[in-house]
């Protein structure tokens, strides 16, 4: 839109002489803020001189000339319905696009004060308003743009998720076959020595198997954790939330570990039986898995793990305490963030990608729970899970 056609069309109506007060003239006369009064028909009356460079219009040229003309089309509505609004709040802000001389659009606020001054013969309201106007543009395409800086970075961070989850499953394909491959050789090794094999090589073939069969397993489950991490970003991990009993679940989940705790001497003392809970199987066993796993990871040789539960106000509190170094305090305050690796190596020299206590979260949060750290250095490391208590 550009002014000079626009006002070609409008011709200035004829307006009987209003007297106005003091005051409105002083506000235009002195007020360096673009000020813009008009009449109850939104007709011009005054403008002061900031109001002509916002603009780019002579003082002429706008008085007698209705508000609507300055007005883009999207923000005609709005002025219209605060124009209805003029008695009976007598104080507004809202904001409009107005359009300069040379067809810019200016993002504005109006604030808009009803003139009190000599009563409309006909209706006895008052004359008029005055508006201070206060140019936002700067701020408004700064908004916009934010914003849409923030749906370009929530895109691009679901089409990572995305790349992720299918490098995952690319990986696993492969990876799968080369632990079957590790576990026929152990096999055959296994079956050589049982039938009197005593060679040098057989026995080295067997140890870089049982190497490579190891190092395979801690690359899987790095892979299901990103891939699961992956989706629980995109929020495709749906949890059907049911009663289940903890003392059972622990059962399965504890055979799974036993080797492992087993082989590094330690103990895991279970304490917790008939305890339900409302949650997602498959959330309960990975969450439980994941506590217990570090547990036994950070747990010197000849230790003890202890699972515990109380129950207290319709809630269920999960412990799971291990007698490791615990956690330095510098650390704690990042356990639960994804952009500082903090991931410590175990008592077995094992590193952990760190993603196992953020999947916990997770999972436990859209379970309707809360998850706590307590850890003291040389004292530790205790972890608590809070769920809903199962009925």
């Amino acid at each position: 839109m550009t002014g000079g056609p626009m006002l070609t069309l409008l011709s200035k109506a004829t307006r009987s002489t209003v007297d106005w007060d003091g005051l409105s003239r002083r506000i235009l006369d002195q007020s360096a803020q673009p000020c813009w009064v008009v009449d109850r028909d939104l007709v011009t009356i005054g403008v002061n001189p900031a109001l002509c460079a916002m603009l780019g219009y002579r003082a002429g040229e706008l008085v007698g000339t209705h508000l609507l003309a300055y007005v883009a089309d999207d923000s005609r509505g709005i002025l219209e319905r605060q124009a209805s609004l003029r008695d009976l709040t007598p104080h507004r802000s809202y904001d409009v696009t107005l359009m300069r001389s040379d067809g810019t659009p200016l993002r504005v606020i109006f604030n808009e004060s009803r003139l009190e001054g000599d009563p409309d013969p006909d209706g006895g309201a008052a004359p008029g308003s005055c508006i201070f106007v206060t140019d936002i543009t700067r701020r408004h395409e700064e908004e916009e743009q934010r914003a849409l800086r923030v749906d370009q970075l929530a895109d691009t961070v679901a089409r990572m998720n995305r790349f992720l989850g299918q490098i995952c499953q690319e990986l696993k394909d492969p990876l799968s076959a080369i632990l079957g491959a590790t576990q026929m050789i152990s096999s055959d090794v296994a079956c050589d020595l049982a039938d009197g094999g005593q060679g040098q090589g057989t026995a080295r073939l067997g140890a870089y198997a049982a190497l490579c069969s190891d190092a395979g397993r801690q690359m899987m489950r790095t892979i299901e954790n990103l891939s699961l991490w992956s989706r629980l970003q995109l929020n495709q991990v749906p949890l059907d939330l049911r009663a289940y009993e903890l003392g059972g679940l622990l059962q399965d989940v504890l055979e799974e570990l036993e080797p492992r705790a087993r082989a590094r001497d330690i103990l895991i003392v279970n304490r917790i039986f008939a305890t339900p809970v409302l949650g997602d199987l498959s959330a309960l066993n990975t969450v439980l898995k994941h506590l217990i796993e570090n547990a036994v990871r950070f747990s010197p040789s000849g230790s003890i793990v202890m699972l515990s539960a109380t129950l207290a106000d319709g809630r269920v509190t999960v412990r799971v305490q291990d007698n490791g170094l615990g956690i330095p305090e510098e650390l704690q305050p990042y356990l639960f963030r994804i952009d500082l690796h903090h991931a410590a190596p175990g008592a077995d020299g094992e590193v952990g990608s760190g993603l196992g206590l953020l999947i916990c979260r997770a999972l436990v949060e859209r379970m309707g729970g809360g998850i706590r750290i307590y850890s003291k250095p040389g004292g530790g490391t205790a972890v608590t899970v809070t769920l809903t208590q199962g009925v």
